[in-house]
């Protein structure tokens, strides 16, 4: 999907996904860690569900990367991966 001349491209949900993952870095950065990493988690699920569900493909917008199941297995993994690091770090000094 793209605007005629315009030279952008319309990404969809990824919109969605980048707001999130950015929400969540800054919470981590400026507030709690877990609550961060939860908020980059769920932008990640919701991106994977997005890619999963959306039919035709090109509905998914800038999710659309490869095949249907390597986008889904990657965000999950991601999402799951940042989920687990969150939740397990030591926060004692």
């Amino acid at each position: 999907m793209q605007w005629r001349g315009s030279g952008f491209v319309v990404l969809g949900w990824w919109y969605v996904v980048a707001v999130l993952g950015a929400v969540g870095v800054l919470l981590m950065a400026f507030g709690d860690v877990r609550w961060g990493g939860r908020i980059m988690a769920g932008g990640l699920f919701f991106g994977a569900f997005v890619r999963l569900v959306a039919r035709p493909a090109r509905k998914a917008g800038g999710l659309n990367a490869r095949s249907r199941a390597v986008d889904v297995l990657l965000l999950l993994g991601l999402a799951i991966g940042i989920l687990v690091a969150s939740a397990t770090v030591k926060l004692d000094v």
